[in-house]
């Protein structure tokens, strides 16, 4: 009988790019163009019948962020999902965080303007534009770390670090909220948004240890400048005439 010749060398398994299995391929981009516009569409809907439902707690949730950050982050996901290549998993993801918000907001402004027919063209066409490139620069950013959590060309900490800078955007604007919202409901709604930061960051320990340790630096640096970086953004669209809390 032959001997097996089990030496390093033998043994060698090229690392250098994970292929997926022809069972496990990644999403198909046309595919994901498709998702990425239902994204957007879903957002800017949700967008409008929250802030005129009357259903407890609806009209809260549609001044918060939280959930279109949460969309441009499923884009990204999306889009690295047993993606092989890290650039184009971070390709597509920001093309769909961009999209999903970008193409949410001005899914929102049409529908409150020539669905709805409750504001003047003008307001629709400025604020809408403002917030849709305001959504192309946040939900690329955003979109990008999506598909680095979930891409398997990733290392661990670098998925854990994307999960930390999503996780403190959302506490992050919950800080920014509730320095300056005073009503008791909106303040509630402020409070949940940081909690589901919290949540989101326990996304690391699916990942690993080195997730976790690489998320927790992030989502510090993150929650500290976030509330400056929305701040600012709503205080630039305000000069365009946007009238939101």
């Amino acid at each position: 009988m032959g001997r097996v010749d089990a030496s390093p060398a033998h043994r060698s398994v090229d690392r250098r790019v994970p292929r997926a299995s022809p069972g496990r391929r990644p999403l198909a981009p046309l595919l994901l163009l498709v998702a990425f516009a239902l994204l957007a569409v879903g957002l800017g809907v949700m967008g409008r019948v929250t802030s005129t439902s009357t259903f407890r707690g609806a009209w809260e949730l549609s001044r918060i962020g939280g959930p279109w950050l949460a969309g441009a982050f499923v884009a990204g996901m999306l889009a690295g999902w047993r993606r092989p290549a890290a650039t184009g998993a971070v390709v597509l993801g920001a093309t769909g965080g961009a999209i999903a918000i970008a193409g949410g907001s001005l899914t929102y402004y049409a529908i409150y303007r020539w669905i709805e027919e409750a504001t003047t063209t003008w307001y629709a066409v400025v604020v809408g534009t403002g917030w849709a490139a305001a959504g192309v620069a946040v939900g690329g950013a955003i979109g990008a770390l999506g598909a680095l959590a979930t891409t398997p060309a990733a290392r661990p900490w670098l998925r854990g670090l994307a999960i930390g800078v999503l996780a403190g955007l959302l506490m992050g604007e919950s800080i920014a909220l509730l320095w300056v919202w005073e009503d008791g409901g909106l303040r509630k709604m402020a409070l949940l948004e940081g909690a589901a930061g919290c949540v989101a960051l326990g996304g690391a320990i699916l990942v690993g240890w080195r997730a976790v340790i690489a998320s927790l630096p992030a989502v510090l640096v993150t929650a500290t400048f976030a509330p400056l970086a929305a701040t600012a953004l709503r205080e630039t669209l305000r000069r365009f005439g946007w009238g939101g809390a």
